[in-house]
């Protein structure tokens, strides 16, 4: 069991530095991926595993509270500088947060079966 949870830590720690590495995500949703990659790559190994998965909760944690705020922020002038405000911006912020918030949590379940 814990080799498949390994396969499977590996697994999406590709899929977020591919979701990084895209662009089609505007900021600060790639630093989330890359972030997040980095808490999957330390719960991997047994010393680093209390760290990875702090890293990994507080990454999705982050991105939920994130998810919404160019929705609000957007409206107002003074914030566009933050969040990308221009075209389907928002909507892509929101797909990046939540994908974000999936793997992230996918890779906490898979560090605690390799914990048992």
């Amino acid at each position: 069991m814990a080799t498949q949870a390994r396969i499977g830590q590996a697994v999406l720690g590709v899929l977020m530095i591919g979701c990084a590495l895209t662009g089609l995500f505007p900021r600060p949703v790639p630093l989330l991926f890359a972030i997040a990659a980095v808490g999957t790559a330390n719960a991997a190994f047994p010393l680093m595993r209390t760290f990875g998965s702090a890293l990994l909760g507080g990454v999705a944690a982050s991105s939920i509270a994130l998810s919404s705020v160019p929705f609000v922020t957007c409206s107002s002038e003074r914030f566009t500088e933050v969040f990308t405000c221009t075209g389907d911006a928002p909507t892509w912020h929101l797909t990046g947060t939540v994908l974000v918030a999936g793997l992230s949590g996918a890779s906490l379940v898979l560090a605690r079966i390799t914990d048992q």
